[in-house]
């Protein structure tokens, strides 16, 4: 792994736990016992931003890896 992917997956395991800690925080908060719509609102893109940051890259990395690998062994 790069250092610039092993950077992204930190990030992206951060903010997944970030988006978990803010749920656990959502029910002490009150009133007790209930995650509000803006908290899992929050999670949500939380989420979703970490997902990108881990999926998206790692998808496109290995389709440009491919693509060039491909177009490398095609030169005379």
């Amino acid at each position: 792994m790069e250092k610039t992917d092993s950077r992204k997956f930190w990030l992206g395991a951060i903010l997944a736990l970030l988006g978990v800690a803010m749920l656990f925080v959502g029910m002490f908060i009150d009133p007790q016992g209930e995650v509000s719509g803006s908290v899992l609102g929050a999670v949500g893109e939380i989420f979703l931003l970490a997902g990108s940051l881990l999926g998206l890259d790692s998808y496109f990395n290995f389709k440009i890896k491919k693509f060039l690998k491909k177009d490398d062994g095609d030169s005379v």
